[in-house]
């Protein structure tokens, strides 16, 4: 179980793809994470003021945690899907 108190940040990144294929990654190799997902702009005010000039892919990122007894080996098993160009 993942815990605040035993997590450790894998990996940031701001593409939704990267995220999805990173995810896909750790959990074939049957290891356990938690996300947390920012947002650059509240729903309220991207609707109030546009996204005129923003890319939709940067709008947000994911943060992705993993118990930080995993963290050697995930970071191994992450290595194909931060290689893949998308």
């Amino acid at each position: 179980m993942i815990t605040i108190f035993n997590r450790r940040e894998l990996i940031t990144t701001s593409s939704q793809q990267r995220f999805f294929r990173i995810r896909e990654a750790l959990s074939a190799a049957g290891i356990d994470s938690h996300t947390k997902t920012h947002g650059a702009a509240g729903a309220a005010e991207r609707a109030r003021f546009g996204t005129a000039g923003l890319r939709q892919d940067a709008m947000y990122t994911y943060a992705i945690y993993v118990h930080q007894d995993d963290y050697n080996r995930a970071a191994r098993a992450i290595q194909p899907a931060l290689r893949d160009k998308y």
